[in-house]
């Protein structure tokens, strides 16, 4: 846990404004996917950084963590191993929920950098490649929907007007 106060909405020092969804496989873009607070969440400055644009799997071979995310290699699919970033069990379902809206609501937007097809495909339907949408289903399983991602999910519709209905329905994603 972490205690801060801020003025006018800046970042506190060594904290950073985390894609769970890197910004980078859509070019970059700080509207539309780029501020979607369905997927954008504080993080550690240093861990943010060290997750750089890879994608969320199963981090076999680690390189770093903070107790939070590791950071390593893993398998991804057919694409052979990456360099992938892995949050904590208590956060699994969390960010598997946010990767099934950012899919859901954006699915006809284009990748456009190539570390995001390890995880996502450039169609409509099925966005995430079948490695990620099994892994995030357990995951979603397996971390269930909790009181703070309830209320976050009420903040975030409070303040852009939507909401992740993986949060208001749990198990959507299976369908």
């Amino acid at each position: 846990k972490r205690y801060f106060t801020s003025q006018n909405g800046n970042a506190v020092s060594g904290m950073n404004k985390e894609h769970g969804i890197p910004q980078s496989w859509w070019g970059g873009s700080t509207s539309g996917i780029g501020a979607d607070l369905q997927h954008v969440m504080p993080s550690e400055s240093d861990a943010n950084s060290r997750k750089s644009n890879y994608g969320m799997g199963i981090v076999t071979s680690q390189s770093w963590t903070n107790g939070s995310i590791k950071v390593g290699k893993g398998t991804a699919g057919n694409n052979g191993t990456v360099q992938l970033w892995e949050p904590a069990d208590n956060w699994k379902g969390d960010f598997a929920r946010a990767y099934f809206y950012i899919v859901t609501a954006y699915e006809e937007k284009s990748l456009v950098q190539k570390k995001g097809a390890n995880t996502m495909q450039n169609n409509t339907y099925p966005k995430l490649q079948q490695w990620a949408y099994e892994l995030y289903i357990k995951w979603s399983a397996e971390d269930p929907v909790d009181d703070l991602e309830r209320k976050r999910n009420d903040v975030v519709y409070g303040i852009q007007g939507n909401r992740n209905p993986f949060v208001d329905f749990p198990g959507l994603e299976r369908y």
